[in-house]
This record gives structure tokens, C-alpha cells and sequence, in this order.
């Protein structure tokens, strides 16, 4: 579900030491209010798009500041970042042919 994703991509960059709360991941890396993940959770819905893209912008954005700082001694970090946008991209397009296969739309 893409809201595993989001809770894998906090985990992650907890871990990196690249966020230290909740509050910073859904306002800053989601651009949400910060009780977005309680919300999802409590109502059980997954993320919008928006969240999944600003989330998985931002991914990029850091990676490549990582790529940029010092290839080496980030490159786990940067490969774990590049792969959970993939996995945000993907979940995005997972909700979106779910919506169109609800309506009746094939291929």
C-alpha cells in the first residue's frame, strides 16, 4: 500500500540522520500538515499524489546533493534514495490505473 511506502521512506531517513520527527517529514518532505501520517493511518486512506510527488522530488533533490558532497561516502544513502523515489513513482502510478480501472477505463 503507498502509505507504507511514505512510513518506509520516514524510516529511511531517520536512520540517515537526515530527519529527526515526524512533524519535519510530512510538513518539509510531504509539504502536509504534520499529523498527515496519523490522518492516513486513523482513516485508513493512502497518500494523495501530491504527497507521493513532493515526497519523491525531494528525494531526488537530496540524493543529488549527496552524489554531489562526496559519491563515496554517501553512496548507500544515495542508492536508498533513488530507490524509494522509484517506489514513490511507482505507488503513484499504482493509485492512478486503480482510479481509471474503477471507472471502466482499459487500455
Amino acid at each position: 500500500m503507498a502509505d507504507m511506502i511514505l512510513e518506509q521512506v520516514r524510516d529511511a531517513l531517520r536512520e540517515a540522520n537526515i530527519i529527526t520527527t515526524d512533524r519535519e517529514f510530512c510538513e518539509v518532505w510531504l509539504g502536509k500538515s504534520e499529523c498527515y501520517l496519523r490522518s492516513l493511518r486513523f482513516n485508513d486512506i493512502s497518500p494523495s499524489a501530491d504527497a507521493l510527488a513532493n515526497c519523491a522530488a525531494r528525494l531526488a533533490w537530496t540524493a543529488s546533493g549527496l552524489r554531489a558532497r562526496d559519491a563515496v561516502a554517501h553512496a548507500h544513502w544515495v542508492d536508498v534514495l533513488d530507490d524509494l523515489r522509484v517506489r514513490c513513482y511507482r505507488a503513484m502510478d499504482t493509485q492512478a490505473q486503480s482510479k481509471w480501472l474503477q471507472k471502466g477505463v482499459s487500455a
